[in-house]
């Protein structure tokens, strides 16, 4: 496992662990995305696509792909 694909899995297990404080009351939309380090708006952005798309709606979907200011070989 590259370092990319473990920081992803690393953020994905976070954002998990976070959501389901969250869920159970302990912490609000604020502190949640605070301890994400994101904004209280970014967080529900996260919390909506993985309602929808499940692990897959948090995958970054940049990897993969190459950069439109690549230098033509």
């Amino acid at each position: 496992m590259g370092r990319t694909a473990w920081l992803q899995d690393r953020r994905m297990q976070k954002f998990r662990d976070v959501l389901s404080r969250w869920n159970g009351g302990d912490l609000s939309m604020l502190e949640a995305g605070e301890l994400l380090g994101m904004s209280e708006r970014q967080f529900r952005r996260y919390r909506d696509r993985y309602e929808e798309a499940g692990e897959d709606g948090l995958r970054d979907r940049r990897l993969g792909k190459l950069s439109t200011r690549r230098v033509p070989a």
